[in-house]
């Protein structure tokens, strides 16, 4: 018994501290236009609760094209890579992490199409 209610007081110290944390619902995050022509408009990402977002947008192969971060409302992407080429017309993933002070968190993963 004593082994019993050693375990689970070990377990609560272990468990309680997180669950304070909450996930947040990402259900507000969205991105458009969808389909996106980049020589046309910009690519945005809305942030209505304004928090910490850390955005990364891959290609279909997985490489990394753009990564941004920021907490303003909407987040812009011009369809440009990291060396300032337009990208290719194509299916590509936006990873969006999204943090406030208080520890809430959130991940959702947007799948927009380029085209011209």
């Amino acid at each position: 018994m004593k082994i019993t209610r050693t375990l689970t007081a070990l377990l609560f110290t272990l468990i309680i501290p997180f669950a304070s944390v909450i996930a947040y619902d990402m259900k507000n995050i969205i991105a458009y236009p969808v389909p996106f022509n980049p020589k046309k408009s910009v690519l945005k990402i809305d942030n209505p609760d304004s928090y910490s977002l850390e955005v990364k947008i891959y290609d279909i192969n997985g490489d990394i094209v753009c990564s941004k971060s920021g907490s303003s409302d909407p987040v812009i992407w011009n369809g440009r890579d990291e060396n300032g080429r337009y990208v290719k017309p194509g299916l590509y993933l936006i990873k969006v992490t999204a943090e406030n002070a208080a520890g809430d968190y959130g991940k959702k993963i947007i799948r927009i199409l380029v085209d011209y």
